[in-house]
């Protein structure tokens, strides 16, 4: 068994109103989720192209729709279910990416005080400025910002992308 970011989240989120909803409600999407899932919505989150994503988009709904109606969320639990779902998934399918380009995704959530334990500002507060930061966290991490090529900068957007639409989810939850 592994130990999830929800799990680790909800530890340390001690005043988030998500706290609530027990975890196992959180995971019932992810645990349904046929294999590759994550990946294939981690490529919508990257590619940013909805259109070119809506078959991936539909698997999600399906599966948050059943786990909704499972927990007896209301309609605006189900919608922020949704985008919770989206952005774990999306996290999980991008830090293996991440990992494998030797960027650890915990340098964006430190430079950006986002993730679990972090301010998690909203995603309509990321900014262009985000990315130079992460940039000098990199540089002080050791790795030049230089050599991060633009597949991997996608990488790192998405990355924050999906952090922000986990969390403004798990606001709006509960």
């Amino acid at each position: 068994m592994r130990i999830t970011r929800i799990g680790l989240a909800l530890g340390l989120l001690t005043a988030s109103p998500a706290q609530a909803r027990p975890a196992e409600a959180l995971a019932c999407a992810l645990q349904a989720a046929p294999a590759g899932l994550d990946a294939r919505v981690a490529d919508v989150i990257i590619a940013q192209d909805d259109d070119r994503g809506r078959a991936t988009l539909d698997a999600v709904r399906a599966l948050t729709e059943r786990c909704a109606a499972d927990q007896f969320l209301d309609a605006r639990q189900q919608a922020a279910y949704f985008r919770y779902v989206l952005g774990r998934m999306g996290r999980d399918g991008i830090d293996t990416r991440l990992t494998a380009a030797g960027l650890a995704a915990g340098v964006i959530d430190a430079a950006l005080d986002i993730g679990p334990g972090n301010a998690n500002n909203p995603a309509s507060s990321v900014t262009k400025g985000d990315l130079h930061m992460v940039a000098r966290a990199y540089a002080a991490a050791g790795h030049d910002p230089a050599r991060i090529t633009p597949d991997q900068w996608m990488l790192i957007t998405g990355w924050i992308t999906a952090t922000a639409t986990m969390f403004d989810a798990l606001r709006d939850l509960d």
